[in-house]
């Protein structure tokens, strides 16, 4: 009898993982390819994406702002930023 439950308790959880692993992921939204907008969309401005330091010595502290703006009608969500 405890086999039994031991068996159905494995099976049980296998297929909690086949049913979780099978749900796809919603697809990530695609930046706009150049098309007129159909309506008010955010438009994403910076005017530099690299700074150059020069020469620096190390262990010096270094700090830079890069300015972004939205220049279109809608909300800007910025959902991901990674260090180069």
């Amino acid at each position: 009898m405890k086999l039994i439950k031991i068996i159905g308790a494995v099976a049980l959880v296998a297929l909690l993982i086949t049913v979780a692993s099978a749900r796809q992921k919603p697809a990530p939204a695609q930046p706009n390819s150049g098309a007129a907008p159909s309506g008010p969309a955010p438009e994403l401005v910076i005017e530099s994406f690299t700074h150059d330091f020069g020469e620096v010595k190390a262990g010096t502290p270094l700090r830079y702002a890069f300015i972004v703006k939205n220049k279109g009608t809608a909300d800007l969500q910025i959902t991901g930023v990674s260090p180069g």
